[in-house]
């Protein structure tokens, strides 16, 4: 496997989320998309650093706790006193997936990156997505720290829209596009272009993307399947059969599965470059199955490359 830390921007939220037939009481998880990213990642066997913003309260501790337990290194990652920022998440449909409403003034998720001057050291690659990549101060860091890697690592970006966080839409628009520019490859989902560019399909706006500087265009679909573009050429994978337990974490595995397929081909780096079909098929088809994987259980709990290989093989 190719040398290399894969670095994760965002934020890292307690998910309340509803138990039971009538969902009146909450199971407390811990989420985030950046977070899930980064165990997704690690849980892949590739070495990952979290750059963002843990509380110093039980909940902090919590998320403390379990990055560590899954390899994922926080020598980055900023403590701040205040409480930990929350997500209640409400049931959607198997075509919309769950639906959240946030609460993150006044926690740590408000305040920058805090990174030093050698943060890219060790690096190889740099994700950033949802909430934390353009709202608030980390919003403003994310995007310098995206302009800043160029050169030194590749960067990935997943927008994961949440409209109750940015709810202008002209404004999330403006500000997702200017850091798809800042990224060699953008995982968007299909809810996230029809919300972006309501009226178009969002196979066509992948495609408009596409021509705004990425090298790699991918499109999740839930249990349609996914769509990349890539050189001007677009391949397709089927989601694969699945009984789902929820949808919870399903794009963020698939970010992860996505990004650690390429580490361990050597794809990512300054010099990254369009993949061939083949390679673009492969990669996705693994990122697939592990979203898979995450569907078939309770809550965003990715899979290892271990388990994903094996369910390839079935």
């Amino acid at each position: 496997m190719t040398e290399g830390r894969v670095l994760v921007a965002g934020e890292a939220l307690v998910d309340l989320i509803p138990r039971g037939e009538t969902g009146a009481a909450y199971e407390a998880a811990l989420g985030g998309s950046p977070l899930n990213v980064a165990v997704g990642v690690a849980r892949m066997g590739v070495p990952t650093r979290f750059l963002g913003r843990l509380s110093r309260d039980a909940n902090g501790e919590r998320f403390e706790a379990a990055l560590a337990r899954d390899g994922v290194d926080l020598a980055l990652t900023a403590r701040d006193p205040r409480p930990s920022p929350l997500a209640f998440v409400m049931r959607g449909s198997e075509k919309t997936g769950a639906r959240y409403s946030f609460y993150l003034d006044a926690t740590a998720y408000d305040g920058g990156l805090d990174l030093p001057d050698d943060w890219t050291a060790g690096a190889i690659h740099l994700h950033a997505g949802s909430i934390a990549a353009i709202h608030g101060a980390q919003g403003a860091a994310t995007l310098e720290a995206m302009r800043a890697a160029r050169g030194a690592l590749s960067v990935g970006y997943d927008p994961n829209v949440r409209p109750m966080v940015t709810p202008d839409r002209d404004a999330a628009r403006a500000a997702i596009e200017a850091r798809i520019r800042a990224a060699d490859f953008l995982k968007a989902s299909d809810e996230d272009l029809e919300w972006l560019y309501p009226g178009r399909a969002p196979d066509e706006s992948l495609a408009e993307l596409a021509k705004a500087g990425p090298k790699l265009c991918v499109l999740t679909r839930g249990g349609k399947g996914a769509l990349g573009i890539a050189g001007g050429a677009r391949t397709e994978v089927a989601a694969p059969a699945v009984e789902v337990a929820d949808t919870v974490g399903a794009g963020d595995s698939f970010m992860a599965a996505l990004t650690a397929a390429m580490h361990a081909d050597g794809a990512l780096g300054p010099a990254f470059a369009a993949p061939d079909p083949a390679t673009l098929r492969r990669w996705m088809s693994f990122a697939a199955r592990a979203a898979a994987i995450t569907c078939s259980r309770r809550g965003a709990d990715p899979p290892t490359r271990a388990e994903v290989e094996a369910a390839l093989r079935t």
